[in-house]
């Protein structure tokens, strides 16, 4: 066969035209890279665009929110904001709501919420509509006080975007839409009466329907009486309709101690719709003027002396004319009050009355008593026994006082001081210490405590018998704390280590001292008195020695009881016998059957 032609030769490109088509390609693909970039901030731009346009389309600035109201208002008045709101876009708006917002000095009217927001739904408004709200308020800040109540509508522009507007509106408290005069005696005497006159007068030119005046007492305040019967408590008034400018008054009657607060604070109120809004306040400040007749009491001759059930309590009661003046027929009174007391046993020169529990001493007991100098002093006396038990019938028996009112009087009256007798009194309130009580008790045959005792009964010498031992607590009239009950092991007898209890702790035995030791932290009153006991249970285990046999071995040593009473501060004790093998509180023993045997 012929050969086929061998194929044309074809050059390779030169250098020039390999580089000429690489810059084609570049040119190429710059293009479109320039075209992709473009075509995309064309996006961007046109995006943009269009969320401006929505945005300022449904913006705020075409709703109006408009605001009407005083400027000034009287505390405690009720007063008017209008708002008005205009929609100016043209598009519909939805879910519109008004949030009110106020100052602590604000309350809404009428508004039983304490919380300081308001939301009122207004719901859509159409293009160009209008609407209007009415709200109440009452100024409650103090007088020249200025308060700011804030509006916010917001609503939904035609997409997921919430748009608002907001003004704030700022009213003065004006002041008291009541003013006060007080009319009271410059200085009072400690124990005597006196009066204060109340005068008010409706200052503003709104009508209050109803009205409150309370006056809050301190706990040195006695009310005696007033020119208007209470409404509740003694101290409180409802005075019904104040019409604008219109006056009321008020007297009250009462006495104050030399103690505590001397400021009776006044507070004039509006209710409206069942809440109390204050119209003003004042404060009656008094002033006390020194005791014409200066008193002391003394019980045993101790100032501060704290008695315990039984004791026999001497009273002595002092008495110095300071007036500046001689003091004619004066008499000294002392009225008692306790069921502690045992009045069956006064001792005294003076009229006693048992009807009233009160002993009175005058010119016709006492001469001294006829004519008291200026500077003179004088003193009189009575004495009166404690019972011996508290009259505990509940749990709340606690915390006894006896009480000495003692009243100095007298017709003459220093020209310095307003009132009708010269008068100085006296109470005094003495804590009665508490009693607490520990006793100790022996068994052998227990099994209500749940302790088994072995060992033979009657005990024999040399053979172990085991006792459990309970320790009783009975708390009367006041709370202790800090309580510690101690007891000895005697000779041959050991802790077994058995032992329980009806509270918390339970008794511990120190081998250094060969005690068992309870500690307790507090026991309230009454505890053991109309209930159980504070009670614990430990076994012991004695051996009696040959030297025991015919008598009674010694298991326990006296118990003794340490407390600190909580009411007066005093250190209670308390204490029991020692116990042995008598075992008095176990009937199941015999006389006799808790002698040794050999």
């Amino acid at each position: 066969m012929p050969e086929a032609p061998p194929p044309p030769y074809v050059s390779p490109p030169s250098a020039e035209e390999t580089e000429s088509v690489a810059e084609l390609a570049e040119t190429r693909w710059l293009k479109r890279l320039v075209l992709i970039f473009a075509g995309f901030l064309v996006i961007v731009v046109l995006g943009a665009a269009s969320f401006v346009y929505l945005y300022l389309r449904n913006s705020s600035a075409d709703v109006k929110l408009e605001l009407e109201g005083p400027e000034e208002v009287f505390r405690g008045v009720p007063f008017e904001i209008n708002v008005s709101v205009e929609n100016g876009s043209d598009r519909l708006i939805s879910n519109a709501e008004i949030a009110v917002t106020y100052s602590h000095g604000i309350a809404v009217f009428g508004g039983a919420d304490s919380s300081s927001l308001v939301t009122d739904s207004v719901g859509d408004m159409g293009s160009g509509s209008f609407t209007k709200r009415t709200y109440k308020f009452i100024g409650t800040g103090s007088a020249l006080s200025e308060e700011e109540i804030s509006f916010r509508f917001s609503y939904l522009g035609g997409g997921r975007s919430r748009f608002e507007s907001s003004k704030n509106y700022r009213v003065k408290i004006r002041g008291n839409a009541v003013e006060f005069t007080v009319k009271k005696p410059d200085q009072v005497l400690p124990g005597s009466s006196f009066e204060v006159e109340i005068s008010y007068k409706n200052v503003s030119d709104f009508d209050f329907p109803e009205t409150v005046l309370e006056a809050q007492y301190p706990n040195s305040f006695k009310y005696v009486s007033a020119s208007l019967t209470p409404d509740s408590l003694n101290n409180l008034w409802r005075l019904g309709e104040v019409r604008a400018g219109s006056e009321g008054k008020l007297e009250i009657r009462g006495l104050l101690q030399s103690d505590g607060s001397l400021a009776i604070p006044l507070i004039f109120s509006a209710v409206f719709l069942g809440e109390e809004y204050p119209l003003a306040e004042t404060n009656v400040d008094l002033s006390l003027a020194p005791p014409p007749v200066e008193v002391s009491v003394l019980i045993n001759r101790q100032e501060n002396y704290v008695p315990r059930l039984g004791d026999r309590l001497n009273y002595a009661i002092g008495y110095r004319n300071l007036s500046g003046i001689a003091l004619a027929d004066v008499v000294v009174e002392v009225e008692l009050s306790s069921d502690l007391f045992d009045f069956a046993s006064i001792n005294t020169n003076g009229n006693w009355n048992p009807a009233s529990r009160k002993i009175t001493w005058s010119a016709g007991v006492s001469q001294n008593l006829r004519l008291l100098d200026a500077g003179g002093s004088g003193e009189v006396s009575f004495s009166v026994n404690l019972k011996n038990s508290f009259p505990i019938t509940r749990l709340n028996d606690k915390n006894f006082i006896l009480r000495a009112n003692v009243k100095v009087t007298s017709p003459s009256v220093p020209y310095y001081l307003k009132a009708d007798v010269t008068e100085a009194a006296l109470n005094l309130e003495t804590k009665v210490a508490g009693i607490v009580v520990v006793d100790a008790q022996g068994f052998y045959r227990d099994a209500d405590s749940g302790i088994l005792n072995l060992g033979p009964m009657p005990p024999k010498a040399g053979a172990p018998t085991q006792y459990s031992i309970h320790l009783l607590i009975r708390n009367y009239s006041t709370d202790v704390k800090d309580v510690s009950v101690r007891a000895s092991l005697s000779p041959g007898v050991r802790w077994t280590g058995a032992v329980k209890s009806n509270i918390d702790s339970v008794p511990l035995y120190d081998e250094n001292t060969n005690e068992v030791v309870w500690a307790i932290d507090k026991i309230r009153a009454t505890k053991g008195v109309l209930d159980s006991p504070v009670e614990s249970v430990f076994q012991i285990e004695a051996i009696p020695s040959p030297a025991d046999v015919g008598r009674f071995q010694l298991l326990l040593g006296s118990t003794s009881l340490r407390a600190s009473d909580e009411f007066t501060g005093l250190e209670l004790l308390s204490s029991d016998i020692a116990l042995n093998s008598s075992l008095p509180d176990d009937i199941t023993i015999g006389q006799n059957g808790g002698k040794v045997v050999p």
